[in-house]
């Protein structure tokens, strides 16, 4: 999933500066509700589950839609969802689900195994849905995602009501893991019925209300009637309405050293890296070997000066996973030689100069990283032109654009080194950068159809090292989230390494006092 940038940089800002959180023993309550009052950010929102790639549009997809398993709110391990047991060849190669009978539509409609397959075989078809290569596991998928191949070619069999099976091109143990990403929800094309625990009562530019799904097959436990979500990019007033109770949780967009319960400031490691990477054009002069010398002149200790998670390689360490060496090594001299071997291999001169293009969002803290990089480039002579952009989809505008060097912020979609891999490979849809290699691709094809996890792990460490060597990421931070949560009047809130915080697994507390942080409360 992709994370704001601007909320990262901010929390990264506020690191520096020296925050701390200093407990104050206050309890602040407001009247009981029936409604939990929820605070967002929005610059974009696309709640169509098979081309949503943002985490704060994961929020609200993950309640309102559903497919075979969902995360575990501690673990981000996959729990059953509609699916209620499953089983294997012996080769791994088939799976067959059985699926719950009591689950059903916002409407009413029994959900099947017609369902699970018509859903797949649209986000498959779908064009820009960044999820999709992930089903190419599945045998003639691949084709037709590439429209080479029919949907009837596609190995997903609904062999009854309740029963799907498909068949793998290689074994996945992993699969299920997958198959928790919204992007894998069970949707109603016809009629635009939810799925999951929640349905959309009222949408607006400003607010979605989310009320209770009563035919949800586990409607007895949500707890919570009616969620209100408002959007807000101001910060000091989203602390102001958190202060004076109008709401309980407010989801990183908020000013921490204005709320006044410190207490309420939940901070949770991500499973994601905060990295810049370089982007594949034809015919550029920015080849790997230059990529590698302007690699050698990166002064690391400057650049991750200030981060909390610094970080040295891509995957967030996972547990069972040993990473590669790390980019922790600078040397100037080298880089020279490096750029002018480089250089003759393009048949340029040692006194031509290699311009390259970094684009980046608007924002202090993001150009201060940019200038630290074109100082220390210059320095090998290479000239950095800094490109802002002041439109807030930087993040969808990669794709198109022409420059060589952009910012992204990555949170893996399930626990496994591959949900940070499948980045780079050559045909994921998730490749925004457009980098290529077949050891790579080879490695990550042997690992897939590897059963064992230490002979797994093994070749995407090589994967990894491969990327880390070829100077196509710069990565800098392992991101933390920052949510405010009034711990006193909500209950089931567990920080876990996604960040997601699916609304059916939190309550309302009965409050424990009348004091209000209102009374003293200013913008």
């Amino acid at each position: 999933m992709k994370h704001k940038i601007k909320f990262i940089l901010t929390l990264f800002i506020l690191l520096q500066s020296g925050f701390t959180l200093s407990a104050q023993n206050k309890n602040k309550t407001v009247q009981e509700q029936k409604e939990l009052s929820v605070i967002m950010g929005r610059e974009t929102l696309d709640l169509n589950p098979h081309t949503s790639s943002f985490k704060d549009e994961a929020q609200i997809l993950n309640s309102i839609y559903e497919g075979l398993f969902s995360y575990n709110p501690v673990t981000s391990e996959p729990d059953f969802a509609i699916a209620q047991s499953y089983k294997t060849s012996r080769d791994m190669l088939v799976w067959t689900f059985t699926l719950r009978q009591d689950a059903f539509f916002s409407d009413g409609k029994p959900i099947t195994s017609h369902n699970v397959k018509e859903s797949w075989l649209n986000l498959i078809q779908t064009k820009g849905a960044y999820y999709s290569s992930f089903l190419d596991i599945i045998r003639g998928a691949k084709a037709l995602r590439y429209q080479k191949g029919k949907p009837e070619d596609v190995a997903i069999y609904a062999k009854d009501d309740y029963t799907l099976s498909i068949e793998l091109t290689s074994p996945q143990s992993y699969l299920p893991k997958i198959l928790c990403h919204h992007a894998f929800s069970v949707i109603d094309f016809k009629d635009g019925a939810f799925s999951g625990p929640y349905i959309i009562q009222k949408h607006t530019q400003s607010n979605i209300v989310l009320a209770k799904n009563l035919k949800y097959y586990a409607a007895d436990s949500v707890k919570i009637p009616l969620i209100n979500i408002s959007f807000s990019e101001d910060l000091d007033n989203n602390a102001y309405l958190f202060n004076t109770g109008k709401a309980q949780i407010v989801f990183e967009n908020c000013n921490a050293k204005k709320v006044l319960d410190k207490e309420s400031l939940q901070f949770e490691p991500l499973f994601g890296t905060y990295f810049f990477f370089f982007k594949t054009h034809k015919d550029s002069k920015i080849s790997e070997g230059v990529k590698q010398a302007l690699l050698e002149a990166v002064p690391w200790e400057d650049l991750r000066e200030g981060s909390l998670f610094p970080a040295t390689t891509l995957i967030y360490p996972v547990y069972g996973y040993t990473s590669p060496q790390g980019l922790t090594y600078t040397d100037y001299d080298h880089a020279r030689f490096m750029l002018n071997e480089a250089k003759k291999s393009l048949g340029l001169k040692e006194d031509d100069i290699i311009e390259l293009t970094f684009s980046i969002p608007d924002g202090e803290s993001i150009f201060s990283a940019a200038r630290i990089l074109k100082d220390a480039w210059g320095q090998i002579g290479v000239r950095v032109n800094i490109q802002t952009e002041h439109d807030p989809n930087y993040l969808n505008r990669i794709e198109t654009s022409d420059a060589d060097l952009f910012i992204y912020t990555w949170i893996g979609d399930f626990p496994d080194p591959v949900a940070f891999l499948d980045l780079f490979r050559s045909d994921s849809t998730l490749n925004t950068s457009a980098y290529s290699n077949e050891e790579y691709d080879s490695l990550l094809k042997k690992a897939d159809c590897t059963k064992n996890k230490s002979d797994r792990m093994a070749l995407l460490n090589r994967a990894e090292d491969i990327l880390l060597s070829s100077g196509t990421i710069i990565p800098l931070t392992h991101p933390v989230d920052l949510n405010v949560v009034n711990m006193n009047e909500v209950a089931g809130w567990v920080p876990n390494t996604l960040g997601l915080h699916s609304f059916k697994n939190l309550s309302l507390k009965k409050p424990s006092s009348t004091f209000k942080y209102g009374i003293i409360a200013s913008k």
